[in-house]
């Protein structure tokens, strides 16, 4: 088991004011310390969202802070979670990841995924019909990209186009960084098993019986394709003196960030939180990782033995808060009192979907 933080790149409230360039300029430095925190806390990696054209997102691609990431940390793995493939040209997707791969010496993995947010296609003008068609090119183009190891090719499908093209410099790690992949509905988790080295989940409510159904149908796929099968899973958490303490300090930002998902239509598959008003952080409590340390540890504990859990991406902040300040101190109490223990308990992973420099 390990445990990896997800750095919330949107921050102030849905359709805020335009941030003003003070703002910004404090808040990305802000969201870069909160990387450079983690891994001083004892987090095995750091996790960057895909998030763009809302006054509520600070840093756009999660490309441009893991560059800074990669110069500034020394240990952890890195990685998005997850990139928007269709938005970007895979050519520029291999390229800037080659450099991030480089920079950081080999600690970069990515999650890729197909994306569902219509405003994010619109900012970029990207068109909405065959989207699965075009993340799947995507994800072929940018392996073939990447293990061309100088060699020039050509690619001509329906979504993209490259003549004559090479990625320079060459990935650090050989033949690629790790595949990580992205899945909510059924086809696209048993799809993660053709194409990536793991499955990662959101931070959404589980229903048991689903779960062992989609875990199960994505566990057959890959071992189907030959790979061992790795399943990563994101909570919102946060740990305080008592599960009390935590709901005072953290529950009214979860219970505004589901509320609004549940808006969305994305909580329909689970019966306890199809209206906004069940959506309580006690009427979530077993699919949080929030209360007292040995709470938090005991839950992360259940997933990973009940559930099959590999890997876990904890995310503390999200648009309404909590505070930047108060995200700080809970990094580093976070930190000791979840995450190094649990790190010292369990072995490190060795498995393909962890960079080899991070299999610790």
């Amino acid at each position: 088991m390990r445990i990896g933080y997800l750095i919330d790149t949107n921050k102030g409230g849905y359709d805020q004011p335009l941030p003003t360039p003070e703002d910004a300029a404090a808040t990305l430095d802000a969201m870069i310390e909160e990387g450079v925190l983690a891994e001083q806390a004892g987090f095995h990696s750091i996790q960057v969202p895909d998030r763009h054209g809302r006054s509520e997102s600070y840093f756009g691609s999660p490309l441009n802070l893991l560059t800074i990431l990669a110069a500034k940390t020394e240990k952890v793995a890195l990685g998005a979670y997850c990139l928007v493939n269709p938005l970007y040209h895979p050519m520029h997707i291999a390229e800037q990841c080659a450099i991030i791969d480089n920079i950081s010496r080999g600690r970069l993995y990515m999650t890729w995924g197909r994306g569902y947010h219509a405003g994010y296609f619109g900012q970029f003008g990207i068109p909405e019909g065959r989207m699965l068609g075009r993340f799947l090119d995507s994800v072929r183009l940018i392996e073939k990209a990447l293990e061309s190891k100088g060699r020039r090719f050509d690619w001509n499908s329906d979504f993209y186009q490259v003549r004559g093209g090479m990625i320079s410099p060459d990935c650090y790690q050989q033949p690629r960084f790790p595949f990580w992949g992205a899945g909510q509905l059924p086809a696209a988790i048993e799809r993660c098993g053709t194409y990536a080295e793991s499955w990662t989940c959101d931070q959404f409510p589980i229903l048991r019986e689903v779960w062992e159904e989609q875990a199960g149908a994505y566990r057959a796929k890959a071992e189907e394709y030959g790979k061992k099968p790795f399943i990563v899973l994101m909570r919102d958490g946060w740990v305080a003196d008592s599960f009390e303490q935590a709901v005072e300090e953290f529950g009214s930002h979860y219970v505004a960030e589901m509320r609004f998902y549940c808006e969305q239509g994305i909580l329909a598959h689970h019966p306890d939180f199809s209206s906004p008003e069940q959506i309580t952080v006690e009427a979530a409590r077993e699919h949080i990782v929030v209360g007292s340390p040995e709470q938090c540890r005991e839950r992360l504990e259940w997933y990973h033995e009940e559930l099959g859990v590999d890997y876990f991406t904890i995310r503390f902040r999200m648009v309404t808060g909590p505070s930047l300040e108060a995200t700080r101190d809970q990094i580093l109490r976070f930190g000791e009192e979840v995450v190094q223990p649990l790190h010292r308990k369990y072995p490190a992973i060795d498995h393909p979907a962890i960079p080899a420099a991070c299999r610790w």
